[in-house]
């Protein structure tokens, strides 16, 4: 097939633009220098090697195998940081669960479980085991499912002893971790109330506490809250709330029986003060009418007998039961919200009892179905939709001041975020509610405003900056600092002003690789010195320690020449970083895609590479008290295990094998290429070539993309059956798999992909990797859009596949994000699609990137994807491009799965694709027999909802 681009014209202007020393891409930010530009000529392709794996006893993956592999899920450590807990959870299958000592190894299993928490002292796990999934899909209906097995499994994690106690929903461990209290499942689905036991796990013995409708556990300590529930003769039902100090066997009821519902109970981080609601039940708030249950808040205190009802009556205003109450980590502070009072519940109308009733207007018009969707509203119609019951439970904050019981009232909006953290006197509020309607095709903007804690009082920090751009609050909740306009500011609430930080940097604080016409998004800050004297920034390479006395210094110096990225690991949740203390780094080589640890000395400036190498590494957890770190590193034939190490990563020990079975397959290697677009920019791509790989001879290649994927060099590629193709099943079916990045022009995202693409193909072609007549090109959304658009410019493909693809930019333009209820304009004015202005000031983009407009042009066989509830692209895009191919009598399928959003959920439906991509694949690329339903496609079918 021909490899040219059918557009000469284009590539000339391209090479012109060049020539003349102009950049195609005009939304790279003005800061990258001619030291960037000769960094990106650096030559990165290497000579691929036949591979010298014997596969000779190795078999190829099938699907049944990628089922079961596995990925760590829930993980948790104990509070003395010497046992972690775990998930090892198959893409399909059974789950188990793990413990392991993360100093010895020692480690040990529980077989269907999942959901595990352990106690304090790491000496006990707790697991959830369910039905096994051939139980699960063997009963017959929810009834049928609903009355299956699910226990709590109990595990001595020394010495790997079980204990099985049945019939449990819910567990958790005693703060001392002495007890596990455990809550039955209901016996009728309409009961109120649960049974709740505790078991002592020193002794074995097991005790039932009470009936109850819901119960916590402090985090620390010995106590545990519930509610249990009354019911006399004929009388509305009623709650109290009891506290038992399982250490002393006391109980001591917190707050007498009411006919109110007790809820939302949470414990104080020191385990000894418990916050909870009351308020009206669902049949009271029935009976009067109300819209919204209005809260009462109580804190019992264990110096007190009983709970005492805290003020925070806010006229016109309730307290919402939508923001649980929240204890600050000093426990000095409780965060609650207020929402405005709604007015009366609507009921319906009473039955018409006359005629004159039957044919009353007003009555008639109860029963419309109407939504009005008016121009000036802030979101529009199909956004408060999505945001319905999001929009029912936004509130405005307030404080609670424990020491006096002083409500401040923080805000009178519900449209304000509190940005909560553990400042003690000052907070952070975001607010977009002058930019809503906008929103529909600028994206998100706010403004953010300084408020203190004892006063309420209010300055704003900054306004319509874009929503991607946070401010950080220093140690004592003096200063803000933010980035605004490509340069970083500095607000001081003492003194009301802001000025800039460093302005006259010669470095870009923001994305200078940036393409999508919008302003470019900051590479974040790492934190404030503890002393508030400096903030530390991120350039694209390196740190920068910004003083408030406009001093900068780069404290890893380096970066920028070694095309190392440096960036800080927090390994607490400090409010600041301690000057005297050495910072954990992570590396990462933009060239050769390397990763790794170092460490920075803030006093001395030196930094110390600890570890790197041609892994991904990545930090999970610091164990303060055992002086070491957990972190996993993979490769593209690795699995990101857990591994423990010293600070210096010079003692490693493994602490998980969840994927054993993967040396019995073929795998592959991945390669790191590159190649240089018509117009002169250097490109990579990954290609990754099977065991047993010939380099005497050329193989299929699949190709699959998005934007930039080269980072994906030393990935572990995902063991699940979706919407990708899954790239070690591919290899092990005699595929090459080549990953490619993709340069976008401005206004010219389809025509990139292609000028990226064909010589990136080409390469594998000049190479002998790739057969030219057996070339596939996959992508999936954004990538099924370029998908959809390359063919339109080149016959180099032998078949493609788009999912969800845009196919006509001019209908998109104005469709809707159903899941999300927004506008698409954005996307394409401000976002991905980078066409950079409206339709209405200039159509021609919108057509000249649309492929549906030349579709005439389309030589190579298409299979398309849709779920026909795709919540982000409209499914309606499938069927125009369908009908245009199908028009032209060009080689097209579509498959539409019922009931599906932008990527296929139902595991059912996952599976058929990826059967229908391989087989759709093979025939054009290795010459197989095609399938049936690409031959003569498939009668209509009713399905059972």
């Amino acid at each position: 097939m021909s490899n040219t681009i059918r557009r000469f014209g284009r590539i000339a202007g391209c090479l012109l633009l060049a020539l003349t020393a102009v950049a195609c891409s005009h939304y790279q930010t003005k800061h990258q220098t001619k030291q960037q530009a000769s960094i990106n000529d650096a030559p990165t392709s290497v000579v691929i090697q036949s591979s010298s794996v014997n596969t000779a006893i190795l078999k190829p993956l099938t699907l049944n195998d990628i089922m079961q592999f596995r990925e760590i899920t829930q993980r948790q450590l104990s509070k003395n940081q010497q046992v972690m807990l775990y998930t090892a959870e198959p893409d399909f299958g059974d789950s188990t669960g793990y413990v392991v000592n993360v100093l010895t190894g020692q480690q040990y299993s529980v077989p269907f479980a999942d959901k595990g928490q352990i106690s304090a002292d790491g000496a006990f796990a707790l697991f959830r085991q369910q039905a096994s999934l051939l139980q699960q899909e063997q009963a017959v209906d929810k009834k049928a499912r609903d009355a299956l097995a699910q226990n709590a499994v109990l595990l001595n994690t020394l010495t790997g002893e079980s204990r099985v106690i049945a019939n449990i929903e819910r567990f958790a461990f005693s703060g001392d971790g002495q007890y596990a209290l455990l809550l039955q499942r209901k016996a009728d689905a309409d009961a109120s109330t649960q049974t709740l036991q505790a078991l002592h796990l020193a002794s074995g013995k097991l005790q039932i506490l009470a009936e109850v409708t819901d119960f916590t556990v402090a985090a620390a300590g010995s106590l545990v809250a519930w509610v249990n529930q009354q019911q006399v003769a004929e009388q509305p039902a009623q709650q109290q709330l009891l506290v038992w100090d399982s250490a002393t066997d006391n109980k001591q009821i917190a707050l007498a029986a009411t006919a109110q519902k007790l809820h939302q109970l949470h414990f104080n981080n020191n385990g000894d003060q418990l916050a909870f609601f009351s308020g009206p039940t669902k049949a009271q708030l029935t009976d009067t009418k109300q819209v919204e249950a209005a809260q009462q808040l109580w804190l019992w205190s264990i110096t007190d007998s009983t709970a005492q009802l805290l003020n925070t009556d806010i006229a016109g205003w309730v307290l919402s039961e939508h923001h649980q109450p929240r204890f600050s980590k000093d426990d000095k502070r409780l965060f609650i919200g207020h929402r405005p009072v709604n007015g009366e519940l609507q009921t319906p109308p009473e039955l018409p009892q006359t005629e004159a009733e039957l044919y009353d207007i007003n009555r008639l018009l109860n029963d419309r179905r109407l939504q009005v969707w008016h121009g000036d509203d802030a979101r529009i119609n199909s956004q408060q939709k999505a945001e319905y019951k999001q929009a029912l439970q936004r509130t405005a904050p307030a404080v609670i001041w424990l020491d006096t019981f002083k409500m401040v009232r923080l805000s009178d909006d519900i449209e304000d975020q509190l940005r909560i953290s553990e400042h003690s006197d000052a907070q952070l509020i975001s607010n977009g509610r002058p930019y809503l309607q906008q929103q529909s095709w600028n994206g998100r903007l706010h403004d953010m405003w300084h408020v203190n804690l004892h006063t309420a009082k209010r300055q704003q920090v900054f306004s319509a900056n874009r929503s991607h751009e946070s401010a950080h609050l220093s140690p004592e909740g003096r200063y803000v600092v933010y980035l605004q306009h490509e340069q970083y500011q500095l607000f001081d609430s003492e003194t009301g002003q802001t000025r800039p930080l460093t302005a006259n940097a010669t470095v870009s604080w923001v994305d200078e690789l940036n393409d999508v016409p919008m302003a470019a998004e900051s590479y974040g800050i790492a934190g404030w010195l503890a002393d508030s004297s400096a903030v530390l920034v991120y350039d694209r390479f390196d740190i920068w320690a910004l003083g408030i006395d406009g001093s900068s210094e780069n404290l890893t110096k380096t970066g920028r020449l070694a095309q190392q990225r440096y960036r800080v690991q927090r390994t607490d949740e400090a409010l600041a970083l301690n000057s005297s203390s050495a910072l954990l780094l992570t590396m990462y080589n933009e060239q050769t895609k390397h990763y790794g640890f170092a460490r920075l000395a803030l006093t001395s400036g030196d930094v110390t590479v600890l570890l790197q190498g041609p892994k991904r590494y990545d930090f999970v957890d610091a164990l303060d008290q055992q002086q070491r770190y957990l972190f996993t590193e993979q490769r593209f034939r690795q699995f990101p295990d857990v591994w423990q190490s010293n600070h210096d990563f010079t003692e490693r020990l493994q602490l998980t094998n969840v994927n054993p079975q993967q040396a019995e397959f073929i795998w592959g290697d991945s390669h790191l290429i590159d190649w240089t677009t018509a117009d002169g920019e250097k490109l990579q791509g990954v290609v990754l070539t099977p065991d047993g790989y010939d380099a005497s001879k050329p193989y299929p290649v699949l190709v699959y993309y998005y934007e930039k994927f080269s980072q994906r060099l030393h990935h572990y590629n995902q063991m699940k059956i979706n919407h990708r193709p899954n790239f070690p099943f591919y290899l092990g079916q005699g595929y090459v798999v080549f990953l490619p990045d993709v340069r976008f022009r401005p206004a010219a995202p389809g025509p990139s992909a292609t000028e990226s693409l064909v010589p990136g193909v080409q390469k594998l072609i000049d190479l002998g990797i790739a057969d030219a007549n057996a070339i596939g090109l996959h992508g999936h959304s954004w990538s099924g859009y370029q998908t959809a658009f390359v063919v339109t410019e080149t016959d180099m493909f032998a078949a493609a596949v788009s999912g969800a693809p845009v196919a006509n930019m001019t209908s998109a333009y104005s469709g809707i994000r159903w899941q999300t209820g927004l506008a698409r304009q954005f996307q394409y004015e401000t976002g991905q699609s980078r066409l950079g202005e409206s339709m209405f000031d200039n159509l021609q983009p919108y057509i000249d990137n649309s492929p549906v407009f030349f579709a005439e042009r389309i030589n190579t066989p298409m299979l398309i994807q849709f779920g026909d509830e795709d919540g982000a692209v409209p499914w309606e895009q499938g069927i125009e491009y369908y009908l245009a191919l199908r028009r032209l009598n060009k080689p097209v399928v579509m498959l539409q799965y019922e009931g599906e959003p932008h990527h296929l959920q139902r595991y059912a439906n996952k599976l058929d694709y990826s059967i229908k991509m391989l087989a759709f694949f093979d025939h054009y690329l290795k010459g197989a027999p095609a399938p049936l339903w690409w031959q003569q496609g498939m009668p209509y079918k009713q399905h059972e909802k």
